[in-house]
């Protein structure tokens, strides 16, 4: 309903006919604030204060302006105002021309008794107007805020009919399986070539008529592979008749989940093996020793030489076993606080430990290790590391290969600290830039299902812990057929006051250096 209160803006050249019209609206009971005007500059001027008039009555012809020069002026000021041809004896065809040119409606000076119902028709209409253009606003910004959610959402969303056609989808399904909007937008794919199981479970919740339970279900991908998905349905509609409802879904990735939950599986298995490696070592020592004072008891009678030079060879053997029974023991050993690790010793127990596989493939290991001083740190960790970098570059090279393994104290140029640096250098068949600059993403992996894609990752975030740092170099086998692949880790000093809770401080990300040189030493 609206107020009593009214703000007219009169286009008029005759003061007589302004006082009649206001003493009419005076009477019908309007607290009335009437402005006239004569000049399309004054109109302008009223139509630019805070507050615009509720209605703008315009007679048609002025002396230097008119009626339908006011409307024009009205519409390129984007205003709704309620605008009222009021006219002296004017055509029929005039006043059809100004209501097709946008005014609301068109009152004759003699003919006031339609005066104010039509500006009470007009100042409501102007209301209803201003409410549904609010409406249609908050609607547009509604949606708007929506369509924003949605694009950012990391899950994937899509929307379709009853019959799978898909009619919606956000930018992370794209991403996810690979598609492109047109390929899911024109029917070219359906909500059932992404997944069979989706038109089960559609059919399921059409019948229960309410959303179902997330659920695990594989999707194939543009590139014909399949990613593990949880899939949750629910009706956007379900009030609308079948054939109309639309359906929203939301598939999440669960890939990485599932590499997860594998490699706690793998590690779980890892760790019962080393647990069992330990026992059996820890067990066999007995023994061990026994044979030992044997053989050593053997040796203080006189033997054939043949018979000495077997024994001799046995005790080679047997000490062989001593040594690798004792690194195992040591490899498996949890360290709980930082320790003084002679880091030449512990390349060689890793060697040590590897020793069946470098056999195995004949690969020749190129040792120069000089550190003279203790490196502070976690001895089951480092081990760790050199173990991951040593095996990675067995899987690297070809059987009569060479991996070198060279120590030395050295001092980082970039922060002048004095440490220990490690090279592990092979001349395997290297790798491309792409590679080179994924090896410490988690998961990431050339190994295919043999291979965690953990290992490099660990040994950088084992490195990180202990202030270190590591570098690689890398180069794939070319027409020259050099090739190989360089690990640089260089580990500081550290005071033995050092703590447990300061070797778990972050450091600066690791950089990647580029590809310019190949392994001249092993190649």
């Amino acid at each position: 309903m609206t107020s009593n209160r009214l703000r007219v803006l009169l286009v008029e050249d005759v003061p007589d006919d302004a006082f009649l019209l206001e003493r009419h609206l005076r009477r019908h009971g309007y607290s009335l604030e009437l402005t006239r005007v004569e000049t399309a500059s004054e109109m302008q001027r009223q139509l630019e204060q805070s507050s615009p008039p509720d209605v703008i009555l315009a007679d048609y012809n002025l002396p230097s302006f008119s009626g339908p020069a006011a409307l024009k002026l009205l519409h390129s000021t984007k205003l709704d105002i309620p605008f009222i041809m009021f006219s002296g004896a004017v055509s029929e065809e005039t006043a059809v021309d100004a209501m097709r040119s946008g005014a609301h409606d068109y009152v004759s000076k003699q003919n006031l008794a339609r005066l104010i119902p039509a500006i009470e028709r007009e100042r409501n209409e102007a209301v209803t107007r201003k409410n549904r253009l609010a409406a249609e606003q908050a609607l547009k910004a509604s949606e708007a805020r929506f369509q924003s959610l949605v694009e950012a959402l990391p899950l994937g969303f899509l929307i379709s009919d009853s019959s799978g056609k898909i009619i919606y989808t956000n930018a992370a399904i794209e991403r996810l399986l690979g598609y492109s909007g047109d390929d899911l937008l024109s029917g070219a794919v359906t909500l059932f070539d992404i997944s069979p199981l989706l038109a089960e479970r559609l059919n399921d919740l059409i019948s229960s008529a309410s959303s179902l339970e997330p659920f695990e279900a594989g999707c194939v991908k543009a590139d014909g592979h399949s990613v593990d998905t949880l899939i949750g349905m629910s009706f956007l509609d379900s009030e609308a008749a079948e054939v109309r409802r639309q359906i929203a879904i939301f598939l999440a990735d669960l890939s990485l989940q599932k590499k997860s939950e594998e490699l706690i599986r793998r590690t779980e298995k890892l760790a019962v093996a080393g647990r069992f490696a330990a026992s059996i070592s820890h067990e066999i020592n007995n023994p061990l020793e026994a044979v030992t004072n044997c053989l050593y008891l053997v040796a203080q009678a006189n033997l054939p030489s043949d018979a000495r030079h077997y024994l001799e060879m046995a005790q080679k053997e047997l000490d062989r076993v001593s040594q690798i029974t004792v690194q195992t023991l040591r490899f498996y050993r949890a360290s709980t606080r930082p320790s003084r690790i002679d880091f030449d010793e512990l390349i060689e127990a890793v060697v040590t430990l590897l020793d069946s596989r470098l056999r195995q493939m004949e690969i020749a290991v190129i040792r120069d290790l000089r550190v003279d001083v203790p490196v502070l740190g976690h001895d089951g960790e480092l081990r760790q590391v050199v173990a991951n970098l040593v095996s990675n570059a067995i899987d690297a090279v070809q059987p009569g290969g060479r991996i070198l393994l060279r120590s030395r104290s050295s001092t980082e140029w970039t922060s002048g600290r004095s440490g220990v640096v490690l090279t592990i250098a092979d001349n395997g068949m290297g790798m491309d830039a792409d590679t080179r600059e994924r090896i410490f993403e988690p998961f990431f992996s050339t190994k295919d299902i043999t291979g965690t894609g953990l290992g490099l990752w660990i040994s950088r975030e084992i490195v990180m812990k202990h202030r270190g740092s590591i570098r690689v170099r890398s180069r794939r086998r070319s027409s020259n057929g050099r090739a190989g692949t360089i690990f640089r880790i260089f580990l500081p000093l550290m005071d033995e006051t050092v703590s447990l809770q300061e070797l778990h401080k972050p450091v600066e990300g690791l950089p990647v250096l580029p590809d310019r040189e190949t392994v001249a030493k092993v190649s």
